[in-house]
């Protein structure tokens, strides 16, 4: 059978390139009563062989398949198409291809006879779509990185100024009381790695009972940050907590106090949000670990109303304490994590600090209250919700006493 008559049944068939020169070829007259034996001749094989047995295998047994280099079909996908020619020569490409198109694309390449050979990074044609070309990374290493440092400078203006408009962010200072256990080294190294990926400047305030010892001193010296480390009486997390505020007021250091405790897992957000706060803000915390035995995860969370105004706390999973319940609130385990101080607040001029922040003299440590961060304030309904009141953690507490079980060699 002859190509010729398949080109009536199969409309896709481009006709047979000629010489360029040749007169085109007169349309031949169509041969319908060809066509219906075909067609007839088809219809009967489908129902004999039980599927539809196309004119597609007709037109692939008898159309004849050139044969394909696959080292140059490789080559032409991954390289430029180059023409050598002397002075200039213009070279026309003519693709034909089996669905009706024929994509004719002329090129006009400018060599000379003789010129030194280069790496020319065209386009590099994958299919119909040009993909241009270019040396990566920039050829320039200062051009690249001046890129990146303005780049950089962008992402941390966008930071700073997010919460803050475009005034600068204020300092943060970070409390942690700290014992000796065997996971007092992991835990403030973990903290330090924290720590400097803050964007705002910061001091590490650190206290440890009775005396400073060499591995505390060993973890501030690699953090490569600002630090002030201390002592305070007592044993207590509570006490050391409160000496770090008391020293923090006796210096008038300013800006946001934000307490990450050993057991505490602090998200970077925690610090954009703290920028808000006026005078004492809450955040939601989730808790996690053991608690008397059992197990228990959940979230302690501001409650707002549908202004946003802080109306409760969550203090559990199902329990959930209005703010004017002080005397329940005190008791409720609330966890430092959650709440930041602007510094300014704990000054002991009466300027600075609000009426409902209570004067830190007059804050007993060794009142059980005083292991609330609501021993702070007079008024646990004064207190700013943050992150727009939003049930998302942005820190965790781990509580489980097995962690200061832990038993092995200190060196």
């Amino acid at each position: 059978m002859k190509l010729s008559l398949l080109r009536p049944l199969w409309p896709g068939l481009a006709p047979a390139a000629g010489p360029p020169d040749a007169a085109p070829e007169p349309a031949k007259p169509s041969l319908p009563a060809a066509w219906l034996l075909l067609h007839a001749l088809f219809c009967a094989t489908s129902m004999a062989v039980g599927f539809r047995f196309s004119r597609l295998i007709v037109y692939l047994l008898f159309l004849p398949t050139p044969p394909i280099n696959p080292a140059a079909h490789l080559v032409s996908l991954v390289s430029p198409p180059v023409v050598l020619a002397a002075g200039n020569a213009t070279a026309t490409i003519t693709t034909t291809t089996t669905t009706t198109t024929t994509v004719t694309t002329t090129t006009t390449v400018a060599a000379e006879i003789g010129a030194h050979p280069h790496h020319h990074h065209g386009p590099v044609f994958v299919g119909r779509h040009p993909i241009r070309v270019r040396p990566w990374p920039h050829p320039d290493p200062n051009e690249l990185l001046k890129a990146h440092r303005i780049l950089a400078a962008v992402q941390n203006a966008q930071r700073t100024s997010k919460h803050r408009g475009a005034g600068p962010a204020r300092s943060v200072i970070a409390v942690t009381p700290t014992t000796t256990s065997a996971l007092q080294v992991p835990s403030l190294t973990s903290l330090a790695h924290t720590l400097r990926l803050v964007d705002a400047q910061l001091m590490w305030i650190v206290v440890e009972p009775g005396h400073r010892t060499d591995a505390v001193a060993a973890v501030l010296s690699r953090s490569n940050l600002d630090f002030l480390h201390i002592t305070g009486p007592g044993d207590s997390t509570t006490s050391l907590r409160m000496h770090a505020l008391r020293e923090i007021r006796a210096k008038r250091m300013d800006g946001i106090v934000v307490f990450a405790d050993e057991n505490s897992i602090l998200r970077t957000e925690l610090f954009d949000e703290a920028q808000k706060v006026d005078a004492v803000g809450v955040v939601a915390v989730g808790i996690l670990g053991e608690d008397d035995g059992t197990s228990e995860s959940f979230l302690q969370a501001p409650s707002c109303d549908a202004a946003g105004k802080l109306v409760g706390y969550h203090v559990s999973e199902e329990t959930v304490l209005p703010a004017n319940r002080s005397d329940m609130l005190m008791s409720s385990g609330l966890e430092w994590a959650g709440f930041v101080v602007n510094a300014r607040a704990l000054w002991d001029d009466a300027t600075e600090r609000p009426e409902w922040v209570r004067d830190l003299a007059a804050i007993d440590d060794a009142d059980p209250r005083a292991t609330s961060p609501l021993a702070l304030v007079t008024d646990a309904g004064r207190v700013e919700p943050l992150a727009s009141c939003a049930q998302a953690a942005l820190a965790w507490s781990v509580r489980s006493e097995s962690l200061h079980e832990v038993k092995f060699p200190h060196e």
